[in-house]
């Protein structure tokens, strides 16, 4: 059997984030316990790194997703799949240097967040 793979999902709406926990588990992935701001995401890939990462933009705590990806990719190559319900064009504005990025729109499916992963980990 090979490794599973490990998802830190970074969700500040619980009920979205208990969910999508569940159904990724469902499919056979790893995940973390709940994690809802971007200082909680940069401190949880200190201790221990994911494969992958599912990102909300708008989150509790100080800084968005955005803001904690750049910190998180300044010294860790994780792929990140944004998940997010607002403008896209403005977003890949502020995240056009990172190239680790890709982005998924809100509500989002399990299928289409399986498929997104298994692309990105190709």
């Amino acid at each position: 059997m090979g490794k599973k793979i490990k998802i830190l999902l970074v969700e500040d709406e619980v009920l979205i984030s208990e969910c999508l926990n569940y159904d990724l588990r469902e499919v056979g992935f790893e995940t973390f316990p709940f994690i809802a701001s971007g200082e909680e995401a940069i401190m949880a890939v200190k201790e221990e790194i994911p494969d992958i990462i599912l990102m909300d933009i708008h989150l509790a705590g100080e800084i968005d997703g955005i803001e904690a990806a750049e910190e998180i990719l300044n010294s860790k190559k994780i792929p990140i799949i944004f998940m997010t319900g607002y403008e896209k064009n403005e977003l890949i504005q502020r995240t056009n240097k990172m190239k680790e990025v890709i982005f998924l729109e809100k509500p989002v499916e399990i299928y289409d967040i399986t498929r997104m992963i298994e692309k990105v980990l190709k």
